[in-house]
This record gives structure tokens, C-alpha cells and sequence, in this order.
């Protein structure tokens, strides 16, 4: 396996993870799941940045603008046959800059589709590891305000978890070692 597909199935073993501690109301275990859950979708992002790089600039070379005067059909088919239709794309001028301030219907060629199936996996990837820090922090917050009151071991399990939430995809050994010292605080606590 390379690092894309084993930071992949670390996703999914983790979020199964972070759901079953979540439905057994272990909300700091849960937290830290989540957190893995984070750590490996921003590492799955972290190795696709280079070629989704690539894939934008080449769909912002290629974004082409349907002449004026001339409106997409609602129908998928005409849509389809106007990917498809090589005329109406070489006529159209290629659309410089920030493509978002253009006016007019943009029409992405068909031979692009592999560069913007690609752009919207990492744009999704980096959409989920969003998500995944917004559960952990929610679970995070939910355990932390269920104490009445705190002990020493609340304390230690509550500093090391943040540490643990607050801290970077970068240095994953580091990572590891913060979850294991963050899992035996919480079994310690009870």
C-alpha cells in the first residue's frame, strides 16, 4: 500500500472508531478518534496537493467561455453534446485570470474531466477532515461539560486530549505518541 491508500483505510478504521465510542457516550475517546479521523484525511489532502495543483491550473487554462448570444441548452443531452462539440469550444475565447469575475456560461472540455473528477476528490478529502475537526471538537467540548466537578485525573485526561486536538497533521510519530499518552490519562480517570 502507499501512504495515499494507508492514510485512506486509516480514515475509515478510525471514523468506524470514533462512531462506536461516540454511540457508547465516550465523548474523549471519541474526540481523539475524530482527531485521527482529521490527521488522516489531511494527510490524504497533504499527498494530493502537489497534482491537484496541477489539475487547477490546467482547468483554468482550459475554462472556456460560451459566446455570447448563445445560451446552454436545459437539456442534458444538448449539454453533453456541447462538452462534445469541438466548434462551439474553439470559438469560444479561453477565459484568463480569475475566471470567477467572467461573465457568460463556463464550459469545462471533455478531455478535462479526469482533472476535475480529481479536483473535486481533494476539495471533498479536504471538506471531510473540516467535518471530522468540527465533530472532534463538539465531542471534545460535550465531555469536558459533563464533568460536575473536575479531579486530578479529569485535569490530565482534559490537558491531554486538547494537546492532542490542538495539535498538527505534520509530525505523525508525535501525533501517535500525544493519542497513546491521551487514551491512558482517559483510562485512567475511569
Amino acid at each position: 500500500m502507499n501512504q495515499m491508500q494507508v492514510n485512506s483505510t486509516a480514515t475509515k478504521l478510525c471514523e468506524m472508531c470514533a462512531q462506536e465510542y461516540e454511540k457508547c457516550q465516550k465523548l474523549a475517546a471519541a474526540a481523539l478518534a475524530y482527531k485521527c479521523v482529521e490527521v488522516a484525511y489531511m494527510r490524504v489532502v497533504y499527498c494530493k496537493q502537489s497534482s491537484s495543483s496541477r489539475d487547477l491550473k490546467e482547468l483554468q487554462a482550459t475554462v472556456q467561455m460560451v459566446p455570447q448570444g448563445e445560451s446552454p441548452s436545459p437539456c442534458v443531452s444538448d449539454v453533453d453534446n456541447n462538452l462534445n462539440n469541438q466548434a462551439i469550444v474553439d470559438k469560444a475565447p479561453l477565459a484568463k485570470g480569475n475566471v470567477s469575475h467572467v461573465a457568460g456560461t463556463h464550459v469545462v472540455v471533455a478531455r478535462n474531466h479526469p482533472s476535475f473528477g480529481r479536483l473535486l476528490d481533494f476539495t471533498q478529502d479536504a471538506s471531510f477532515a473540516m467535518e471530522v475537526t468540527r465533530k472532534s471538537q463538539t465531542c471534545f467540548i460535550a465531555a469536558t461539560s459533563s464533568l460536575e466537578e473536575e479531579d486530578a485525573q479529569d485535569i490530565e485526561w482534559i490537558a491531554s486530549v486538547k494537546k492532542v486536538i490542538d495539535f498538527s497533521f505534520q509530525d505523525v510519530d508525535e501525533f501517535i505518541s500525544l493519542v497513546q499518552q491521551a487514551t491512558q490519562a482517559i483510562g485512567r480517570s475511569g
